[in-house]
């Protein structure tokens, strides 16, 4: 399905939106894996990983996470990354065929 694109922005039909199965689609998906704590969503509360500001980014959760939510797309890199407010980490992912 079809979502709204975040950060949100708008276009003359409304908000912008990523398209399902392209991917940004699946790339928005495991941002927000990566970006919400555990216990956040309700029906889902093992769902993400916890904050990195302070500590090192969990990668592991991050892989199963995607592997349970998103399993589409293969995990194939995982960067750490050091910034001013904290850690963070990128990926590089492959859709499954």
């Amino acid at each position: 399905m079809d979502t709204i694109k975040l950060p949100i922005e708008y276009n003359i039909n409304g908000f912008n939106k990523v398209i399902d199965g392209t991917d940004d689609y699946y790339k928005q998906l495991l941002s927000i894996t990566a970006r919400l704590e555990p216990g956040v969503q309700v029906v889902y509360p093992e769902f993400g990983v916890f904050d990195p500001t302070f500590n090192t980014a969990d990668r592991g959760k991050f892989l199963v996470n995607a592997s349970r939510y998103v399993p589409e797309v293969r995990i194939v890199a995982i960067e750490s990354l050091e910034t001013d407010d904290g850690q963070s980490f990128s990926f590089t992912f492959v859709r499954r065929s």
